[in-house]
C-alpha cells in the first residue's frame, strides 16, 4: 500500500503543474481594445458573429416562452 502511494503521489503533483502558464500569450490588452472601439455596436454582440447567433437564439427562445405562458395562461382561464 505505502509503495503505491509514494509512486502516485509525484505523478499526480506533476500533472497539476503551472509551468504551461509562461507559454501562453497574455491577449488582455487586443482584447480590450477590441471591445472599447466606438463602432456603434453594444458589448455583447462585439464577439462576432457566434455573438450574434447567440443572442439571437436567447431572443427567440424568450419570445417562445413567454408566448408559450400567455397561451398556457389563457387556456387555465376557461372551464373545461
Amino acid at each position: 500500500m505505502n509503495t503505491v502511494v509514494r509512486t502516485l503521489v509525484p505523478r499526480v503533483s506533476r500533472s497539476f503543474s503551472t509551468t504551461w502558464r509562461a507559454q501562453v500569450e497574455n491577449r488582455i490588452k487586443q482584447q480590450q481594445e477590441r471591445f472599447q472601439q466606438p463602432d456603434g455596436l453594444p458589448v455583447h454582440l462585439k464577439g462576432g458573429q457566434r455573438d450574434g447567433i447567440m443572442y439571437m437564439g436567447t431572443m427567440i427562445l424568450t419570445a417562445g416562452g413567454s408566448l408559450w405562458a400567455v397561451y398556457e395562461l389563457g387556456k387555465m382561464s376557461y372551464k373545461k
